[in-house]
């Protein structure tokens, strides 16, 4: 196993989900609104087919795609709470 591509293949990954996370007419995190405004999957849809091309090469299938989903549904469950605490923060802060 390559550390290396192990490590891309995660940063890969939650750039992959945060940029989905963003792209998100609901998401809090920007108060401009979501982003991109044309286009919006294709960047996190790509960095996340990156990531999971990278964990496949660098595991085996069934892990790759397993570690792959983890990582992905950890940062989808982590971002609306981090974005409610930022829009929270930035409210105090006005």
């Amino acid at each position: 196993m390559n550390p290396w591509l192990v490590a891309a293949a995660t940063l890969a990954g939650v750039a992959g989900a945060w940029l989905l996370y963003l792209a998100s007419p609901q998401q809090q995190w920007r108060a401009q609104g979501p982003w991109p405004a044309r286009r919006r999957p294709w960047p996190g849809a790509l960095c996340l087919a990156l990531s999971l091309v990278l964990a496949w090469r660098t595991l085996a299938p069934v892990e790759a795609v397993s570690a792959w989903l983890v990582l992905v549904m950890l940062v989808w469950s982590l971002a609306p709470f981090l974005g409610a605490w930022r829009a929270c923060r930035r409210g105090a802060a006005a």
